[in-house]
């Protein structure tokens, strides 16, 4: 009986650490945690209502994501170092280059149609959509020339990339609906004609790398997450 009773506890620990992950994945991208703020595991495991082991399990994923960090005292939410930051976007500018290069050489026709029906939907999204309905379509357009790059490690890269800039790129897309769109389309068509220098420059000048840039939104972020705490 006691052989019975430890594979079902072991599932049920699997159980509650996926659903702790879910969970916290999900206040992390929305800014629920302030940057650099510190794990209280006893408050969370009573918030989440399960042991210490699976949450363990959860918040250990979630520095293998990056999302977290894993420090002597315990286990925090990253901040938003500018040098940090920098190299995660340096990163994306990278690897986005690259998944367009390929995508230029491997993407098929019906890739191509779909990807132009999305874009068609998402630029007739209603005006008063929410910047995190915005960051929603983005991300699915940049994941779908990952897709068509035929690049299964590029594609999984940038999701992770993704979330750990998530609040920056939340607070740069602001405003940039319009923008943001019609350079969508410059970047499609050039994937379509094939051409592959001008859809990189096109991706290049499309991501937000420029050190400036990136400082200011780092700021707007801090006064984001801050004005959200003490609200």
């Amino acid at each position: 009986m006691s052989t019975d009773k430890k594979p079902a506890a072991a599932a049920r620990n699997v159980s509650s650490s996926h659903r702790a992950h879910a969970q916290l994945r999900e206040q992390l991208l929305r800014s629920k945690f302030l940057p650099g703020q510190k794990i209280n595991e006893v408050a969370l495991a009573g918030q989440l209502e399960i042991s210490r082991t699976p949450l363990r399990e959860a918040l250990n994923r979630l520095v293998a994501e990056g999302l977290l960090l894993d420090r002597e005292r315990g286990f925090s939410v990253p901040g938003l170092e500018p040098e940090v930051v920098f190299d995660l976007f340096e990163a994306r500018v990278e690897i986005e280059c690259a998944t367009v290069r390929l995508a230029c050489e491997r993407a098929d026709a019906a890739g191509l149609e779909a990807l132009s029906a999305f874009l068609d939907e998402s630029m007739a999204e209603s005006p008063d959509a929410s910047v995190d309905r915005l960051i929603e379509l983005d991300i699915r357009f940049h994941d779908t020339i990952a897709e068509l790059s035929g690049n299964k490690v590029l594609r999984q890269m940038l999701s992770n990339l993704n979330d750990r800039i998530h609040l920056v790129r939340w607070i740069a897309m602001e405003g940039q609906r319009d923008r943001t769109q019609s350079q969508h389309r410059k970047i499609l068509d050039h994937i379509c004609a094939a051409d592959t220098d001008a859809a990189i420059a096109a991706m290049r000048a499309h991501i937000l790398h420029r050190k400036e840039d990136i400082l200011v939104a780092i700021k707007a972020a801090y006064g984001h997450v801050y004005t959200l705490a003490s609200a």
